[in-house]
C-alpha cells in the first residue's frame, strides 16, 4: 500500500507538469515503471477522483482532476462522517466528527471504531450492517450514543466505499436527529398524555352522562309520580262537595276544585291567578277576610269565618270558610288551604224555619187547648200557656217534669199500655185519643181528653210524644 502511495504521487506530479494530459505509454516512460502497472495505478486514481481520462482517437489521455478533493468536501457537510477500512480502523473523518469526539483528526485516524464510539460496538445490528457494507450493500441504521452526557440519536447511512488502492471500506454518514427525535418523543408523549386526558375525560363524561341519564330518569319518574299524585289529589278535590282553594301568601289562587268553580261561577282559567279576596269576597267582608288570612299565615293556625262572595255574574252567596296554613318542604308557611261551604240555602231555610216556628209558637201560645211535647223518657219539653186553664199550673211548671208527677198511678198504667201498643203497632202519623184525669194545682183530679202522636228522629228512632189536652165536663170524666 505504501508503494502505491509513492507511485501514485509520482504519477500525479508528472500529470501536474503536463496539464494537457499524457498517455499510459508516456507516463510509463517518464517514471520508469512498466505500462501495465501504470495503467493499474491510473485506474485507481481515476476511481478515487484524482485523475480524469479522455479518449483522443484510439488513445486514452490522463490528466489531473479539476474537482475538489473528497476530504475537503467532507468538511463542508453538516453531518458527522467517518470512513473505516476492513479492519474497522478509522481512515478519514471530517471536522464535525472530530468536534464531537473532542480530539484531532490525526488522533482519530488509525484508531479502532470501538475506541472512538464504544456504544456502537454494543450494537450488534450495526456491526452486522458494517460487515454487509464491506460486501457492497447499503443500509441506514439508527444509533443512540452518549455525547457530552446526553443521549444523541444519529441517523447513520452505511455506504460501501473504496480507497485509492482499491481496498474496500465503509463510510458512515451520521445525521444528528436528536432534536427531531426529542420533538417526536415529546409530541408522542403529549399526544399520549392528550389521549389519556381525552380518555379520562371521555370516561368522566360517560360516567357523568350515565349519571345525568339516571337523574333525568329519576326526575322523570318523580315528575310522573307527582303528576299522578296531583291528578289523584285533584280527583279527590273534584269529588268533594265543598269549595276548596289553595292560595299563596298573597291570597292568589294556585289551585281550585270543580265544586269551587261551580260555586264561584267561573272557569279554571278565570279563577287561577286571581286574588281570592279581592276578586270574589263581598266588598264589606274583604277587610275582615284579609286580616284573618294574615293572622293564619303569621300564627300558622286555623280559623273559621263566614263571608259573602259575589260571582262574576253578580250572584251573592254566603260561604262558611275553614282555613288552615300549609308549609313547604323547608317548614316555611307559604299559603292557605281553604274549604268553603255554600250555606246560602241553608241559612234561608233556617230563617224560614225560625219564622215558621215563631208563627206556630204564636198560634200555640194563643190557643185555648193545652199543647205539649214529651221526650222519649216521658219528660215534658214544652207546654203552652193554655195549660193553666186546665190545671192552674203555668207552662214552666210542666217543663222538666215527668208525666208521673201529674197523673194517678192507675192512669199512668193505662196510658203506658196504650203507648206501648202504639209503639209496637202504630205509625208516626197517627194520633191516639186517651180519656183520663190529671192533677190540678190543688191536687184535685180534672177530667181531660188527650190527643197524642209518637215522634221519631231522622234515623227513625222513637224520640217522644206530642199532643194536645182539653178539659171535659165532669160527667164525662
Amino acid at each position: 500500500m505504501e508503494l502505491y502511495k509513492e507511485e501514485a504521487s509520482r504519477i500525479k506530479a508528472i500529470l501536474k507538469k503536463n496539464p494537457r494530459g499524457l498517455s499510459v505509454t508516456d507516463i510509463s516512460k517518464k517514471i520508469g515503471v512498466n505500462r501495465n502497472t501504470v495503467a493499474k495505478y491510473l485506474e485507481l486514481l481515476r476511481i478515487s477522483g484524482h485523475v480524469e481520462m479522455e479518449n483522443v482517437g484510439t488513445a486514452k489521455v490522463y490528466f489531473l482532476s479539476q474537482r475538489i478533493p473528497v476530504s475537503t468536501l467532507l468538511d463542508f457537510s453538516s453531518d458527522y462522517i467517518l470512513v473505516i477500512d476492513t479492519d474497522l480502523k478509522v481512515v478519514q473523518v471530517n471536522n464535525k466528527f472530530s468536534d464531537i469526539a473532542k480530539t484531532t483528526k490525526e488522533d482519530l485516524i488509525g484508531s479502532q471504531i470501538a475506541d472512538i464510539l464504544p456504544p456502537m460496538i454494543s450494537n450488534k445490528t450495526l456491526m452486522e450492517k458494517i460487515d454487509e457494507e464491506l460486501t457492497g450493500k447499503s443500509f441506514v441504521e439508527m444509533l443512540d450514543i452518549i455525547i457530552n452526557n446526553e443521549l444523541w440519536f444519529l441517523k447513520t447511512k452505511i455506504i460501501p466505499s473504496r480507497f485509492d488502492d482499491g481496498q474496500p471500506g465503509v463510510t458512515l454518514i451520521m445525521e444528528n436527529i436528536t432534536e427531531e427525535i426529542r420533538k417526536q418523543n415529546s409530541l408522542r408523549e403529549e399526544q399520549e398524555k392528550l389521549e389519556r386526558l381525552v380518555s379520562e375525560r371521555t370516561s368522566e363524561l360517560e360516567k357523568a352522562n350515565e349519571m345525568l341519564k339516571k337523574k333525568i330518569m329519576e326526575r322523570k319518574q318523580i315528575e310522573e309520580k307527582l303528576h299522578e299524585e296531583h291528578e289523584k289529589a285533584q280527583k279527590y278535590l273534584d269529588i268533594a262537595g265543598v269549595l276548596i282553594t289553595v292560595t299563596d301568601k298573597h291570597n292568589n289562587i294556585k289551585n281550585i276544585n270543580r265544586k269551587g268553580l261551580e260555586i264561584l261561577g267561573c272557569t279554571n282559567e278565570e279563577a287561577v291567578g286571581k286574588n281570592l279576596v279581592d276578586a270574589f269576597i263581598f266588598e264589606s267582608d274583604r277587610k275582615d277576610a284579609k286580616n284573618l288570612c294574615a293572622q293564619i299565615l303569621n300564627e300558622e293556625g286555623e280559623a273559621n269565618f263566614e263571608s259573602y262572595i259575589v260571582t262574576p255574574g253578580g250572584k251573592k252567596k254566603l260561604i262558611k270558610w275553614t282555613n288552615v296554613s300549609f308549609k313547604d318542604k323547608d317548614g316555611n308557611v307559604v299559603g292557605i288551604v281553604a274549604s268553603g261551604q255554600d250555606i246560602t240555602e241553608q241559612r234561608k231555610i233556617e230563617r224560614e224555619l225560625k219564622e215558621s216556628e215563631k208563627k206556630y209558637r204564636l198560634l200555640a201560645d194563643n190557643t185555648f187547648d193545652s199543647i205539649w211535647q214529651l221526650d222519649k223518657d216521658l219528660v215534658f219539653t214544652y207546654a203552652n200557656p193554655a195549660s193553666v186553664n186546665i190545671t192552674d199550673l203555668e207552662a214552666d211548671d210542666f217543663i222538666g217534669t215527668n208525666i208521673q208527677d201529674h197523673f194517678p198511678d192507675s192512669e199512668i198504667e193505662k196510658m203506658m199500655k196504650i203507648m206501648s201498643y202504639r209503639l209496637k203497632n202504630g205509625s208516626d202519623d197517627e194520633y191516639t185519643k186517651i180519656e183520663t184525669v190529671i192533677y190540678d194545682k190543688s191536687k184535685n183530679l180534672v177530667p181531660i181528653e188527650i190527643y197524642a202522636k209518637m215522634l221519631f228522629d231522622e234515623e227513625g228512632t222513637f224520640s217522644g210524644f206530642q199532643g194536645t189536652t182539653k178539659r171535659v165536663n165532669s160527667n164525662k170524666a
